[in-house]
């Protein structure tokens, strides 16, 4: 058990942190946050490591100090903790409660947690919770809090915050196109983007397999879930199965399974299964699966794939109902939105080199699906008899594009 003098600097140490001023970007989720605080419910805000869930929520604690709530802010992630069902019971005696608002950052490794937080909810406590592992804060959390929750996830910077956090918006075309290519690269993590040191994303993709993965599963084979972990970030929009990592990785199809359920759990990767009215061809075809953020790849060479991964972030961010498509010829669509019946391509450069293969699989999905056809593309040196749209003018108008 934590004794009470620390808890008592730890619960300092939060009030520090909210009286704090820091210049930080504008975010979409932000305002959404802070505009929930008069709802009855927990507010659960999720999302991949080091995207910026703790920064979001020191930022709805700060505005709602101005507004004369009493805030408290708790780091269980913090090495002080000896994580025990005591140090609650504690932390909430040590707490004034009278009007206050509570935000719990990452709190999963301590026993009993949720049935804590539920007691300050039945107190008439807002609370804010954040964590980086959906199992941990979808079905478990679910279990202790039906009904009382409302899921946010936070994800890196979208390119607009991108812009922002380089005090580059307003750019003319070119610029922004260039802009647009180095976040299509180095991706949109909040502080290597601020600080425009890239080497951290190495020591964010190590945190997410040992703190996220390693560290709450019972994974035997360490190097084989590694070198997984390198197959999928170094392999963006691949189909993952057996036959695609034979040779590179053995393990068993279930195990497989398995582990790229673990990378979900963590944020850490986008799976899409292939769109079918089917359910049963729906399962026995693989996923593609691409990296919440670009910044968490290994290998970045191939421009068309980051594209592409870039513009499934942001349709992530209004929509999980995703997939990819083919025909009975192999034809494939690379996304299809079923709530929008959308069809899209995405090509870095549409030329008559790929001009006819990108038209043949929309023309399959019109025919098939009657989809609304679109073509997304960085650069294009020829016309398209269906609509065509620079990924950045996608990005930029994406709510009203997809129609969610």
């Amino acid at each position: 058990m934590t004794d009470i003098t620390t808890l008592k600097e730890i619960l300092a140490d939060g009030k520090l942190l909210l009286d704090q001023k820091e210049e930080l970007v504008e975010r979409k989720m932000a305002g959404t946050l802070l505009s929930r605080a008069k709802y009855d419910v927990i507010e659960v805000v999720t999302g991949v490591r080091r995207a910026g869930k703790s920064k979001l929520l020191l930022w709805v604690g700060r505005q709602l100090k101005k507004e004369g709530k009493n805030v408290h802010y708790i780091n269980f992630e913090d090495d002080r903790f000896l994580s025990e069902d005591k140090d609650l019971q504690n932390i909430a005696t040590l707490m004034d409660l009278n009007n206050a608002v509570l935000l719990v950052d990452e709190p999963q490794n301590m026993a009993n947690w949720e049935k804590w937080v539920r007691r300050m909810h039945d107190r008439g406590i807002k609370i804010y919770v954040t964590g980086s592992n959906s199992k941990l804060l979808g079905s478990e959390f679910a279990t202790a809090l039906t009904g009382r929750k409302k899921e946010h996830e936070v994800f890196p910077f979208s390119f607009s915050e991108f812009l922002k956090g380089n005090r580059a918006v307003s750019l003319p075309s070119d610029q922004n196109i260039k802009m647009f290519e180095n976040y299509m690269v180095n991706g949109g993590y909040p502080y290597s983007v601020m600080s425009g040191d890239h080497s951290v994303l190495s020591d964010y993709r190590r945190d997410i397999i040992e703190r996220d993965i390693l560290a709450r599963h019972n994974i035997r084979d360490v190097n084989a879930f590694k070198n997984l972990y390198r197959f999928v970030m170094s392999n963006p929009g691949l189909y993952i199965s057996l036959k695609s990592i034979r040779g590179f990785i053995d393990i068993s199809h279930v195990t497989l399974r398995k582990y790229l359920d673990y990378l979900v759990e963590a944020y850490a990767v986008i799976p899409l299964e292939k769109f079918s009215y089917s359910q049963k061809e729906q399962m026995l075809n693989p996923r593609k699966f691409y990296p919440i953020d670009n910044g968490l790849l290994i290998r970045k060479t191939d421009m068309g794939k980051l594209l592409e991964s870039c513009i499934v972030q942001h349709i992530k961010r209004y929509t999980g109902n995703v997939f990819y498509w083919k025909d009975q010829k192999a034809r494939e669509v690379d996304f299809y939105l079923p709530d929008s019946n959308l069809a899209i391509q995405v090509c870095y450069e549409l030329n008559k080199g790929n001009l006819s293969r990108e038209e043949k699989a929309l023309e399959s999905a019109v025919e098939e699906l009657n989809a609304e056809p679109l073509i997304i593309s960085l650069y294009s040196e020829v016309k398209s008899e269906y609509p065509t749209m620079r990924a950045t003018e996608f990005i930029e108008n994406i709510d009203s594009i997809i129609k969610i």
